[in-house]
């Protein structure tokens, strides 16, 4: 190592020949090499073991990738014997895959003609009840209507007497004799 005197004595009779120029770059230059040198003599160490720790864990993650490789390349292997196996089984299943696409394309206009065909019912079946229960609506409506009129018409002729709803009762009677 350097003696730090040595060091001292030179730079200065350097500095006293105007070999080296004091001024403010000179100076921050002679900081950063004091600094530099003083902090590898003190931090060495530090330095040292930190490094050493660094180096061994990347020597066991190398240790680990290398046998992760290994690994992957005899996988590799086997399924390279595999494979030609694999490939058969592939050329199989598309062959049962396509006959099995063209039924179901040659079946899918029959499908969908039931399909419609089940909606189509549905709703006719549906309709039919609707008609029923119209039909039944109506009727009780004009029956309730028909005795409405038939108890207004009773109730003119016997309690108001208006000569036109007796004449209509007569001529109602009259007519219910002649179909007898």
């Amino acid at each position: 190592m350097l003696n730090f005197s040595i060091v001292i004595i030179l730079s200065l009779i350097l500095i006293s020949k105007n070999f080296i120029l004091l001024n403010e770059e000179t100076l921050i230059l002679l900081c950063f090499v004091t600094f530099c040198w003083l902090s590898f003599n003190k931090l060495k160490d530090s330095f040292q073991a930190d490094f050493e720790n660094q180096r061994n864990e990347i020597e066991t993650k190398f240790l680990e990738s290398f046998g992760f490789i290994v690994n992957s390349v005899s996988m590799n292997l086997k399924w390279q014997k595999l494979f030609p196996i694999v490939i058969t089984n592939f050329c199989l299943l598309e062959k049962q895959f396509v006959t099995l696409s063209s039924g179901m394309i040659n079946q899918l206009p029959s499908l969908q003609n039931r399909d419609v065909r089940e909606a189509y019912l549905k709703k006719l079946s549906f309709t039919k009840r609707l008609e029923q229960q119209t039909s039944k609506l109506v009727s009780l409506v004009l029956v309730k209507k028909i005795e409405k009129i038939t108890f207004l018409k009773y109730f003119y002729a016997t309690k108001i007497k208006i000569s036109i709803f007796q004449c209509n009762y007569k001529i109602a009677l009259r007519e219910y004799i002649e179909t007898i």
